[in-house]
């Protein structure tokens, strides 16, 4: 395998079993890179296993990031097995849509506790490694839904617009430090969630947001550290 940015590097990826997150697994393993998935369902964990393994070195766990217990053994794990995180993708995010009137409170935790609380926590769990490394890269997956407001979507677009916020300041406190934060911000994705929102998976590939997560994460980024890159087609 040719060598590239991430040959032997270890990126961890959230909610990596499908969409977005199993499309930036596939493109890592590519690379040459380790990866590390979690999922909050077992039966897609080992569905997702089986489809990357056979692509390079792949750690896959039953996690839910919104337990710090079950972050801290999927940590654990990790550096067990390959002794460091160079890449770590907070990726993992779910959508309840309709009036927020009529939103449960229920519903309205789930999307906190997953799109906010998970991605600090995550974080949270991640960084001591890499500032002893004193390098590292940190992409979170905002939304469009983080740059502008949608009907229906309000809790939704308050977990990404706090997201943006999270990365833009995390990004300040770390620079000096050798750790790169950036977001980004796709538009449509034809991924499970659009079934939600649409009712039909439309949109652009997964593929194509993962490719933009690799530039991200690579030697080249085409934004500075602190912005999030908006893809909408």
């Amino acid at each position: 395998m040719k060598k590239t940015d991430f040959s032997e590097k270890v990126a961890v990826v959230t909610g990596g079993t499908r969409g977005i997150g199993f499309a930036t697994a596939e493109a890592f393993l590519k690379e040459g890179a380790n990866v590390a998935i979690c999922g909050q369902k077992g039966k897609h964990v080992a569905e997702a296993k089986r489809h990357l393994e056979g692509m390079g070195e792949v750690l896959a766990m039953k996690a839910d990031v919104r337990e710090r217990k079950a972050i801290e053994k999927f940590i654990t794990a990790i550096m067990a097995k390959y002794g460091r995180i160079d890449i770590l993708v907070n990726n993992a995010g779910v959508l309840h849509i309709g009036e927020f009137q009529k939103q449960s409170h229920k519903e309205a935790d789930h999307q906190i506790d997953v799109n906010i609380k998970g991605v600090l926590q995550m974080t949270h769990a991640v960084l001591p490694i890499m500032l002893r490394q004193k390098i590292g890269t940190i992409i979170n997956v905002a939304s469009g839904a983080g740059k502008s407001g949608i009907a229906n979507f309000a809790t939704y677009c308050a977990t990404k617009f706090a997201v943006v916020g999270f990365t833009e300041s995390l990004a300040q406190e770390l620079w000096k430090k050798g750790i790169r934060v950036y977001g980004i911000c796709p538009g449509q994705v034809a991924t499970d969630m659009q079934l939600i929102a649409a009712g039909k998976k439309v949109g652009m590939p997964p593929e194509k947001i993962a490719r933009k997560i690799i530039e991200l994460a690579g030697s080249n980024p085409p934004i500075e550290p602190g912005e999030c890159l908006e893809v909408y087609r």
